[in-house]
């Protein structure tokens, strides 16, 4: 029997009231203990979603990684109905994405579901001493502390990137006319006041050069040269920060162009962790 440590992220909690940005859990200090494979059905996962947020697609990431399936539900960023159907299951309070469902247990923030998901998971062969140790925590962490929080604001510099940020909800089927147009335009206005806030809130002064800075921290830092964070395999970072990278891609434009693609190291070690993780689908 394999035991694993999922280590203590120092994460903090945004203050602002963001409609489409999530804010941060801790992932619990524990032990957990996984069983020999078993022949068990794989459990049910229903993950409640905005298509763009970067906490979403990092946890997408790791249960695509993993082989978990799972189900998405688009929520409306303005009315949230979507969560009426988790009503008197766990802390029906929490309005923010992700949540999950995992076996009828409701999973709210991304680290307290990638804690679950972790624990469930029978894939022992990635999830090793490799794969989850102190240096990859601490670029996990890093991850959402400094990475994510710097996506943001670039897409939200004007109102036109706001708008083209929110243009995902064209595409959401289970809305209507009314719900897309009005979650857009009125989301669009609110996400650009919202991403001035967290520019104040983090000292963000030039967005182009936040980002492009903590993409080359990544690559000079995390990498070093390497194929993966983790040395021959990618770690749990390099599955949290490809995850955020992926949601870039699809609305960032030129943000993915210019910061992942438009570098050579960056874009073959996007591909490389694409080629062990395997397609995302975004609107999954």
């Amino acid at each position: 029997m394999h035991s694993i440590h999922i280590y203590q992220l120092q994460t903090k909690m945004l203050a602002c009231r963001v409609l489409i940005y999530p804010s941060f859990s801790v992932l619990r200090t524990s032990s957990r203990f996984f069983s020999a494979p078993s022949s068990s059905p794989s459990p049910t996962i229903t993950l409640y979603q905005y298509r763009i947020c970067p906490f979403c697609c990092k946890t997408k990431s790791l249960l695509t990684h993993l082989s978990l399936p799972y189900t998405s539900i688009e929520v409306n960023p303005l009315t949230k109905s979507q969560f009426k159907n988790l009503e008197s299951i766990g802390d029906d309070t929490y309005k923010k994405v992700p949540v999950a469902l995992i076996n009828n247990e409701r999973i709210n923030g991304s680290n307290e579901i990638i804690d679950k998901i972790l624990e469930i998971s029978d894939k022992h062969d990635i999830i090793t001493d490799d794969f989850i140790n102190d240096e990859s925590m601490k670029w996990y962490n890093w991850c959402d502390t400094h990475l994510a929080v710097r996506i943001y604001p670039a897409l939200t510099e004007t109102f036109d990137s706001s708008l083209t940020a929110f243009s995902y909800l064209d595409n959401v089927s289970e809305f209507s006319t009314f719900e897309k147009l009005s979650a857009k335009y009125i989301g669009a206005f609110a996400m650009k006041l919202a991403g001035g806030k967290i520019k104040k809130k983090y000292g963000i002064e030039d967005t182009d050069h936040e980002l492009a800075s903590s993409i080359e921290t990544w690559k000079n830092d995390a990498l070093n040269s390497a194929p993966f964070q983790g040395g021959d395999k990618p770690s749990i970072a390099d599955i949290a920060v490809y995850g955020v990278l992926k949601g870039l891609e699809d609305v960032g434009g030129r943000w993915f162009e210019e910061r992942v693609k438009g570098d050579k190291e960056v874009e073959e070690w996007f591909s490389r962790v694409e080629g062990v993780v395997g397609e995302i689908n975004s609107s999954h």
